[in-house]
Formats: C-alpha cells, sequence, structure tokens
C-alpha cells in the first residue's frame, strides 16, 4: 500500500453527507420497524392484530440494504478517524460512546420495551408472567435492537488493534494503480464485490447455524451472527475511506449500477422467502451492495453541503434510535383499538415516533446527566463572555437599613466598569 496525498485533503475538511447517510440510516428504523409490527401473517416482537403486503414489503426493502450501509459507513469513518488519531485513545472514546448507552438503555429502556411487547399478546398477568421468564432466559430479550452496538465494539476494537499492531495502516491506502482499476471498471467493482460477500453470507452463516452456534450465549448476547454477517461491509467501509479514486467513482450517479440493485431488490422481494435461506442471504446482499452505492451518489449529490436541519438530525438521531422503539410498541398497543385504516395508522404512528423521539432527544441535550447516558457524549464547556462584556455588579454588603446613595451608585458602577466610562 501506498500513501496518497487525497486521503489527507479528505480528512481535512467535513464530508457532511457522509453524516448524512448516517443519520438517515438510523432515522430509517423508525418506518422499518413500524413495517415489521403491521406485515402481514407473520409474528414479531409486537403483536398489532393487523397487517397489510404493503408493509412486509417495505420491511423486506428497508431490511435489505439498511444496515449494510450502516456498517459500510462505519468502516469508512473508523479508518477515516484512524488517520488522524492514535488508537487508543479513539478506542477509549468508542467505547464509552457506545458503551454508556448501551448500558443505559438496557437497564431503563429495554425493559419497558419488553412488557410493552408482551402486552400486545396477553392479559395483564400473563404479559407479566412471560416478561420475568423472558428477562431471566434470554440474552436476546435484553438486548432487542441494540445488537448492532455489541458489533460496532468488536469490529472498533480489531481496527484499532491493527493500527497499533502495524501502524503504517493508520495511513495506508489502495495503490493508485488498483485504486484506479476499480474506479474505472465500477459496475464489475459492484458487481464482484456483491458476488464474494454473497458467497460468504451464504456459507458463514449457513455453518454457523450447521454448528449449533445459535445459543443464548453466543448469538443472543454476544452477537457473533450479526459480526460474521457485517465484517464484510465493515471492511468494505475501511477500503473506500482508503481508495480516493473508488471513493470519488462511488460519488457519481451510474445507469448500470443502479440497473442492477432494482434488479436484485425485485427478485429479492419477489423470491426471498421462498429461497432456502442461503440464496436468500445472497440476494440480499446483491441489493445491499447495489443500493449503498445508489444512497451513496443520491446523498452526495443533494446533502454534501452545511445545513443546520441534516446537522441538527445528525446529532439526534442516535437518541432517537434508542428511545423509537418503545414509542414504536407503546403506538401500536394504543393503536389496537382505533377503527382507522391500516395505512394512515402506520404512518400516524412513523410520525408520533418521530416527534416524540425528537421531543425526548430535545430533553436529554439540555441534562449532562441524560446526554452522557444516553449519547455517550458531554456537554460542551460554556463559551467565555466576549472581550469587553461587562460583568455583574458585585452588590456591597451594607449593614441593615443602609443603602446607597444615587452619587455613591454612579461611583460604584463606574469603579467595576470594563472599558472607558461614558462620556
Amino acid at each position: 500500500m501506498t500513501t496518497h496525498a487525497a486521503i489527507h485533503r479528505a480528512q481535512s475538511g467535513r464530508e457532511h453527507h457522509w453524516d448524512a447517510i448516517r443519520a438517515l440510516l438510523m432515522l430509517l428504523g423508525i418506518p422499518y420497524h413500524v413495517a415489521m409490527a403491521y406485515r402481514a401473517g407473520q409474528t414479531w416482537i409486537m403483536n398489532s392484530g393487523e397487517g397489510a403486503a404493503v408493509f412486509t414489503w417495505l420491511a423486506q426493502a428497508i431490511h435489505a440494504f439498511r444496515m449494510p450501509a450502516f456498517f459500510i459507513i462505519a468502516g469508512y469513518f473508523a479508518a477515516l478517524l484512524l488517520g488522524r488519531r492514535t488508537p487508543g485513545p479513539w478506542l477509549k472514546g468508542r467505547l464509552v460512546r457506545l458503551g454508556v448507552p448501551f448500558a443505559a438503555t438496557i437497564l431503563t429502556l429495554n425493559p419497558l420495551l419488553n412488557l410493552l411487547c408482551e402486552l400486545s399478546n396477553f392479559s395483564w398477568m400473563a404479559a407479566l408472567r412471560s416478561w420475568d421468564h423472558e428477562s431471566s432466559t434470554s440474552g436476546g430479550y435484553w438486548v432487542r435492537h441494540l445488537w448492532f452496538l455489541i458489533v460496532l465494539v468488536y469490529f472498533s476494537a480489531a481496527a484499532a488493534l491493527f493500527c497499533r499492531v502495524l501502524p503504517r495502516l493508520s495511513a495506508a491506502t489502495l495503490p493508485a494503480r488498483i485504486d484506479g482499476l476499480l474506479a474505472r471498471k465500477l459496475i464489475w467493482t459492484i458487481m464482484g464485490t456483491a458476488l464474494l460477500v454473497g458467497l460468504w453470507e451464504g456459507a458463514a452463516i449457513e455453518w454457523f447455524y450447521i454448528k449449533g452456534l445459535n445459543t443464548n450465549l453466543i448469538q443472543q448476547i454476544l452477537r457473533i451472527d450479526q459480526t460474521i454477517e457485517f465484517l464484510p461491509y465493515f471492511l468494505i467501509g475501511c477500503v473506500i475511506a482508503r481508495a480516493p479514486a473508488l471513493k470519488d467513482a462511488l460519488y457519481r450517479f451510474s445507469p448500470a449500477v443502479a440497473l442492477f440493485a432494482v434488479a436484485a431488490l425485485a427478485l429479492d422481494l419477489a423470491l426471498r422467502d421462498a429461497l432456502w435461506p442461503p440464496y436468500g442471504r445472497f440476494l440480499d446482499t446483491l441489493a445491499a451492495i447495489g443500493l449503498t452505492q445508489l444512497l451513496i451518489a443520491t446523498i452526495k449529490r443533494i446533502g454534501d453541503r452545511p445545513s443546520p436541519a441534516v446537522q441538527e438530525m445528525v446529532r439526534a438521531s442516535f437518541v432517537i434510535y434508542l428511545f423509537h422503539l418503545p414509542i414504536i410498541a407503546g403506538l401500536v398497543l394504543a393503536g389496537k383499538g382505533l377503527a382507522l385504516p391500516l395505512g394512515l395508522k402506520a404512518g400516524l404512528v412513523m410520525a408520533l415516533t418521530l416527534a416524540l423521539s425528537y421531543g425526548i432527544w430535545c430533553l436529554v441535550r439540555r441534562s449532562p446527566l441524560l446526554l452522557f447516558l444516553f449519547d455517550g457524549t458531554r456537554a460542551p464547556p460554556a463559551a467565555p463572555p466576549p472581550l469587553g462584556a461587562r460583568r455583574p455588579l458585585p452588590r456591597k454588603r451594607l449593614e441593615t437599613g443602609q443603602s446607597l446613595d444615587s452619587g455613591a451608585r454612579a461611583r460604584h458602577r463606574r469603579a467595576f466598569a470594563i472599558g472607558p466610562a461614558p462620556r
């Protein structure tokens, strides 16, 4: 590998579109989980009592690319930041940023989420019995939608370790010749990558199940199956961060890649449930790789500029994600008794979930403690007063019944004024 000046130029400025993509993928958890609750004839952690095929397709379409794209973005940022920072402090920051919200959410939000899910299936007493049993026997019951934080910790630790053991990796990029070839032959790069990763997804995860590793500890708590599943995507993101020409090519819309992505998604939607699981995972991968390139090119075109609204959603997206699923569970449970068209009901659940979870973010960011617990960040220190600003006048201690006359007050103000006295 060689070092390119281009990567250092990329590191020097803010790439707003990558932030926007990451936030969008987090926020897509809302329509995805609402669609999961309203799928036709399929059970999930919560029971809405109704469903439609359109929500089955919507959930499957979002699922096909959302988390693969998320881990590509995560790999990209990991490689980018490890080129700027030393591995140890970077990893320490990641452990705090991911680990503290993980622990706080497991202890506070997920028990409530699980109880609401039980109430969507059982009466109060039966729900409490099921909640108590599952809480004491199932690791996945506690983890729920936080599994990706466990996997991110694994990948972050591995990336930091490699850069610590092999310091040259921190600034290394693909050789210019290989980078240029991959960029010029983008459609073949996309298709070849999708083919190789698809074979991995089909074979490696099936091996995991054949070996009987889908146990409470290995699968539900340690999430090794999802580590196997998303490792290739994280590595793809690392490569993109260290391949300037390929990254530039990914920013451009490609009709060939678009056709490939749409065709793969159509096949996935039509055939996924009827296929042997390894074949289904292979189709998922084809759609994921193609759709991720489309997403990158689209957001690069429309989102590569500073935007206060986008930056606000970037800051809010993590907290929104942590809180959105308990809110969805509560709204789905409340909506079981409402006689509304299903499309309208699902739309209202999505809108209310976004509004309520954003409102929670507005409360969280006002509290240093809540910000640390649910966002893993600390509030920035208060800005110092501008130079030349007047300080508050100290109150002179007076004996009871004493007061300052007007002349004394004027002399007192001049004595403590900052800057020249007014003429």
